[in-house]
């Protein structure tokens, strides 16, 4: 859907406008520089997390305009390491790293309005466009099958968001229920120990019901039924895992047997839920966490916490990259949003060698 595109760009500015004008503080105390010698690294990594953090080129000085620069930091050996640097020229800055492939996919602008998708080679420093009839792109996962991506992404000329898949030989994208102008996808997850995708889903219709229903009676609005379905990222087969009645999914994330999902009783409000759902029997069980996350969380390889994007809480508002640990409610700093404006961030698991 376009206005959810519209509202991350919308709050990504704003962010951007309350960080810059308060000034910027160094944030790259241990950080490694790759951009001028790519290592290859898929032999000491296992898992990582891909970051995309859009900042001034010169500091605080925004005449020479913006970049996206692009890090991975390592879950075992906790280095941050700064990839490159990107060019700002997308809707919604969105990048995420394949050490395997020595590749950074990414939303860029194609050469006619929208953005399309691009992959970065870091090797030899040039990048390719990979897609030509997209608008814009919500996510990317760089590897859900043999020489498969998977994004949620809309077409040109079309509303809803839709799940496709980039068979990165032929560049050829098929899209998962292409003919469906109803549905809408949120958000995505893919599950590496399973190798099964996930997708939230809701009605267009629905939603503008819901959205007339909050404008005549000036409340807030209460959000469609939302769906979360389990995708076969090589037969296309489908099923449902749960829906929720009035009801918003904000992200989601799976690990072998469970979901761990974010959800808001109204559209733009807080408070924010956090449940964890089996994946066999879709019983959920919700959670009390002091964390305050409306995107991006992904639970880590034991299955016993999670990293997330947003604030710590108990009054610590700084936002960021955090690990919560579920069984002892300790929170670990990964990244703190210190110079620029933290996009995205995305978990990727790799096996030893590819």
């Amino acid at each position: 859907m376009i206005k959810h595109l519209t509202f991350k760009s919308i709050l990504s500015i704003l962010w951007l406008s309350i960080i810059f004008i308060s000034g910027c503080t160094n944030n790259a105390s241990h950080v490694i520089d790759l951009s001028t010698d790519i290592k290859n690294t898929v032999e000491q990594t296992h898992e990582y997390l891909s970051i995309t953090n859009t900042e001034y080129v010169n500091a605080t000085d925004p005449n020479d305009g913006m970049s996206i620069k692009v890090y991975t930091y390592d879950l075992h050996t906790k280095m941050l390491n700064k990839m490159t640097d990107l060019p700002y020229n997308s809707q919604y800055p969105l990048t995420v790293v394949s050490l395997a492939e020595n590749t950074i996919y990414y939303s860029g602008e194609g050469k006619n309005k929208g953005d399309e998708l691009f992959a970065y080679d870091m090797k030899t420093r040039k990048a390719k466009q990979l897609s030509s009839n997209l608008f814009a792109i919500n996510a990317i996962i760089p590897d859900v099958t043999e020489n498969t991506l998977m994004m949620a992404a809309v077409q040109k000329g079309e509303r809803p968001v839709k799940v496709m898949f980039l068979d990165k030989a032929t560049q050829k994208i098929s899209i998962l229920n292409e003919q469906d102008s109803d549905t809408t996808t949120w958000d995505i997850s893919y599950d590496p120990e399973t190798e099964k995708a996930y997708a939230i889903q809701y009605s267009e219709e629905e939603q503008y019901e819901q959205m007339e229903k909050s404008n005549q009676t000036q409340k807030p609005m209460v959000p469609p039924s939302h769906t979360i379905i389990e995708i076969s990222p090589v037969t296309k087969q489908t099923r449902t895992i749960i829906t929720l009645k009035d009801e918003q999914i904000l992200t989601l994330s799976t690990r072998g047997n469970q979901m761990l999902i974010a959800t808001a009783k109204h559209i733009n409000k807080l408070p924010i839920g956090y449940s964890l759902v089996d994946l066999k029997t879709g019983q959920r069980k919700e959670l009390q966490l002091p964390i305050k996350a409306s995107s991006e969380l992904f639970l880590d390889k034991e299955g016993n916490g999670f990293y997330f994007l947003g604030e710590k809480g108990n009054g610590n508002t700084e936002r960021g990259i955090y690990h919560y640990d579920m069984r002892t409610s300790e929170i670990e700093t990964v990244f703190l949003q210190k110079e620029g404006f933290i996009n995205n961030f995305t978990l990727i698991s790799e096996p030893v060698s590819k």
